[in-house]
């Protein structure tokens, strides 16, 4: 069993154990203040072949907080730095989004939250409050609403569950609201999810 520590290090339980090195432990650039660090961890549909790790975590640039997708590649209960997929994503110390999950369509999915920024999750310039979907070595599909970018939705605020109902293929996904406003929502490739509101909308 692998899991996050937010602080900065991915762990292993084997054999009812936690072992005591981590799998793989950050540093700098890495940052975790308030929500961020540490967020998203998948393995590859392939992970028994090839190692394939995929890890979502906040870090400092020129003093910006920021966040990445890294693909890991794991020999035995280490892992090492294969590539970074996604750079330069939108980070703050709240709403960072961070979840990580594969599709049965084998495509990464990454939600990435508004970083504070609300009016960014309307901007298709920007990734901020995004629900974004690349192919495992981090190129994007043909067949995303543009194929020159990740974006699979937007209009999110602070999307952190993903999961994909069993025989109709829908995804949804689990987003916190504003003062504790919480949503499901049926995720559609391209739809935009209204974040933020209309002044005057009622929520």
């Amino acid at each position: 069993l692998l899991f996050t520590e937010r602080p900065g290090a991915i762990r292993v339980i084997e054999g009812g154990k936690l072992l005591e090195e981590p799998m793989f432990a950050f540093g700098p650039p890495f940052v975790s203040r308030g929500e961020s660090g540490l967020l998203g961890l998948a393995l590859d549909p392939e992970f028994a072949k090839n190692g394939y790790v995929y890890t979502y975590h906040t870090y400092e640039s020129n003093g910006t907080m920021k966040n990445r997708v890294l693909r890991l590649r794991a020999e035995g209960n280490k892992a090492k730095l294969d590539r970074v997929l996604l750079a330069d994503l939108p980070g703050q110390q709240t709403h960072d989004g961070g979840r990580l999950r594969f599709g049965p369509d084998g495509l990464l999915y990454v939600t990435v939250g508004d970083a504070q920024q609300r009016e960014e999750s309307q901007s298709r310039s920007s990734l901020a409050g995004k629900i974004l979907r690349i192919r495992p070595d981090g190129s994007i599909p043909g067949d995303n609403p543009d194929p020159k970018s990740p974006i699979y939705s937007l209009g999110h605020r602070n999307p952190q569950g993903l999961a994909w109902q069993p025989g109709t293929g829908k995804l949804f996904s689990s987003e916190h609201g504003q003062t504790s406003k919480d949503e499901i929502n049926v995720i559609e490739k391209g739809a935009n999810y209204g974040w933020p509101l209309i002044e005057g909308d009622q929520y």
